[in-house]
């Protein structure tokens, strides 16, 4: 296993790696020319589904942030039963 510490917004992260996914990490970063706890982060995001509150706090709407929140919870509620019944039916 490879370690992989990043310095992200300010919070330093140190994380060991399977040394494949350590590879792959570091080619993706020379392929897009990005560093590397770019594209764990981005890679992070969207695996927590952040990347759905983000975007929807880009969109300019009339919703309050009550409003955007309650969508986001029920989006991320959503894709983690979607993710948790595709489990299952590979378990089973």
């Amino acid at each position: 296993m490879g370690c992989c510490r990043m310095t992200c917004m300010g919070a330093k992260v140190t994380m060991e790696l399977d040394e494949k996914v350590r590879r792959a990490l570091k080619q993706a970063a020379l392929n897009l020319g990005r560093p590397e706890r770019e594209i764990t982060e981005r890679a992070l995001r969207q695996y927590l589904h952040l990347d759905i509150v983000d975007r929807l706090g880009e969109k300019q709407t009339q919703l309050s942030e009550e409003e955007a929140s309650r969508i986001a919870n029920e989006e991320l509620h959503s894709a983690r039963r979607h993710r948790k019944q595709g489990t299952r039916t590979r378990q089973g």
